[in-house]
């Protein structure tokens, strides 16, 4: 016999399965009401889960919303990347690289976490910094790290970002009065309330009476729980890139007196069904590159750690010629 009503992780639900769980918990809920004796509490779950399915329809409806996240993503990855070459660009050798690699990291980490703040504050932030980066006292640090490329590739995405977003402000018109954030929590309230009363009702009355009710939630909770751990294994298993093939590297490059910063083409081989192929990896998203005696003539050594999907390093060299 049952005697706890199992703890759904309704927090950590993708939101298309936070609401399909809901909807389900409330069939549950109402096919049991008798046992609650709490029709209030029930009509005011179904509500919530109305509310939070309409403002989900209304954020995916849009054909710009999906656009806008997939840019939002890509400049989060860019943006992590930039930090992470910068940041191993501080223990470069060449004293003056060092300290551009400092200042400029300096400013980002005055917007700390971009890739955590809502969408308008991430934006006004990649704004600053771009700004400050384009005028003289940075501007010379920036061609120093020969970072160039990736601050062009950041304001390019962040330029398409507000575009979307104010595609979609066109599209959808009238906003829902409460984000979808809030909506979730108001869902998961009003089910605390009705597992709340549940267990009450176990303690004060015993399980016996409430087994339907109990047994039916929790095989529906414990389901999605699995459904969560199963799809979070998948998300967070990451594949090591011991075995990763570098190519795009020349053996040698001509001194100039300036840092040498080349980015190899890393594929890592996956095996399926008996055949191996080669995955392509995206510098930025899935790895990052740093140096080490990469401006005299001599042995250079290219660092390669993979991030995201990815971990581990591999290093390979070039050479520096006068």
């Amino acid at each position: 016999m049952q005697t706890k009503v199992v703890t759904a992780l309704v927090g950590r639900y993708l939101n298309a399965d936070h609401i399909e769980f809901h909807k389900t918990g409330f069939d549950i809920f109402n096919k049991n009401k008798s046992i609650l004796n709490a029709q209030a509490m029930i009509d005011d779950y179904k509500a919530k889960i109305e509310q939070e399915d309409a403002i989900y329809k209304y954020l995916r409806g849009s054909e710009y919303t999906e656009k806008k996240r997939e840019t939002d993503r890509a400049r989060d990855r860019i943006l992590t990347g930039i930090t992470v070459q910068i940041r191993a660009m501080e223990r470069n050798l060449d004293p003056a690289v060092s300290e551009s690699a400092k200042r400029v990291l300096r400013l980002i980490n005055n917007y700390r976490k971009l890739e955590h703040v809502d969408y308008d504050a991430e934006t006004a932030g990649i704004d600053s910094i771009l700004e400050h980066l384009a005028t003289p006292e940075y501007s010379g640090d920036v061609q120093r790290l020969n970072m160039q490329v990736s601050f062009a590739e950041l304001d390019r995405l962040n330029t398409l970002f507000k575009a979307y977003a104010a595609d979609v402000e066109l599209e959808q018109g009238k906003k829902p009065d409460i984000s979808s954030a809030v909506a979730r929590k108001e869902t998961d309230e009003a089910l605390k309330k009705l597992t709340s009363r549940l267990t009450a009702i176990i303690t004060i009355d015993g399980p016996e009476e409430a087994q339907p009710l109990l047994v039916a939630y929790n095989v529906h909770a414990s389901h999605y729980n699995t459904l969560w751990k199963e799809h979070y294994g998948r998300t967070h298993t990451k594949t090591d890139i011991i075995d990763a093939i570098i190519s795009g590297i020349d053996s040698e490059y001509t001194y100039t007196g300036d840092t040498i910063n080349v980015i190899p083409a890393v594929a890592v081989p996956k095996t399926r069904d008996g055949k191996t192929t080669l995955v392509k990896l995206v510098f930025s998203k899935d790895f990052t590159v740093s140096y080490r005696n990469n401006i005299e003539p001599g042995t250079a050594t290219i660092y390669i750690d993979g991030i995201g999907k990815y971990t581990g390093r591999i290093t390979t060299t070039f050479t520096i010629v006068k």
